[in-house]
């Protein structure tokens, strides 16, 4: 009988050990695991980040005599794209605007990053700092 009761003790203590499997349980992680159960804190994330600008934007950077811009995201250049090049509306997830970035934010879920850009001869025309967060359509508009 105690061999019985030690036997069915030592199998549910086995069955509940498995029910509890540690991992990333955060679907908007980048190593989430569908068969984690309990979150372990181990959720690692990164963003898309697209910016661009619009016509009228455009124009006014060809009148200024600017021919085309640099996008610094956190001091990094991002990506360069010429001043005649703009959106109609603000682009979808799935493009990629004049320029788009992947943010790591590490275990964090937002992230708060400088974007700079810069004329064709080096001049900065703006910086901003603007939240990426994880799970959602982040753009940035240059105005």
């Amino acid at each position: 009988m105690k061999k019985t009761l030690l036997m069915i003790t030592v199998l549910a203590g086995l069955g509940l050990s498995s029910c509890s499997k540690p991992g990333c349980t955060d679907i908007d992680a980048t190593n989430y695991s569908a068969k984690a159960k309990t979150n372990d804190g181990s959720c690692n994330y990164s963003e898309k980040l697209i910016i661009w600008q619009s016509a009228s934007t455009s124009q006014l950077i060809q009148q200024a005599g600017i021919t085309g811009l640099s996008v610094y995201v956190d001091g990094s250049l991002a990506g360069s794209f010429l001043s005649t090049n703009y959106w109609t509306g603000a682009p979808s997830c799935s493009q990629s605007g004049n320029v788009s970035a992947t943010i790591d934010m590490g275990h964090n879920t937002s992230k708060i990053v400088s974007i700079e850009y810069k004329d064709q001869n080096g001049t900065s025309l703006g910086t901003d700092l603007i939240t990426v967060t994880a799970g959602t359509c982040n753009t940035y508009e240059i105005q």
